[in-house]
């Protein structure tokens, strides 16, 4: 688990357009979301863990937010868009599994960390999938 630890910056996206019309991020909101959220929006991840606790600080040209969970206990919390969501974070090997539930949606996030790069692949609810890879900095 140490190797998500550190502060990584996103590189690139794959299929991001697709994967918010797929959980419903509205038309106006996906402007917004490129903006805040794109491959060129310098949006980082600070992650540390302690066992199972685990806080990731999200910065983006917006402002930043800060998660707090433990693996395996459910809780509330809203996507960046803002809308109110019920996530679960597990381990799977080195795999870091996020499940979101929402009004409408869900989706399931998998991380893992590869030398400097963080790869982490979203799949809606229908399948539509999103690979965003970050790098170490």
């Amino acid at each position: 688990m140490a190797q998500f630890n550190g502060k990584w910056e996103i590189e690139c996206s794959e299929n991001f357009g697709e994967y918010m019309k797929a959980i419903g991020v509205s038309d106006d909101k996906q402007v917004e979301a490129e903006k805040f959220l794109g491959d060129s929006s310098k949006l980082t991840y600070d992650i540390s863990n302690s066992g199972n606790d685990w806080v990731f600080k999200i910065t983006t040209p917006g402002g930043e937010r800060v998660s707090k969970f433990s693996l395996g206990s459910e809780f509330d919390t809203n996507t960046l868009d803002g809308r109110p969501v019920k996530a679960v974070f597990t381990m799977d090997g080195d795999t870091l599994i996020e499940k979101q539930t929402g009004s409408g949606f869900e989706t399931t996030n998998k991380r893992t960390v590869s030398g400097n790069t963080l790869t982490m692949v979203m799949t809606a609810g229908n399948g539509v999938t999103c690979t965003r890879k970050y790098k170490k900095i």
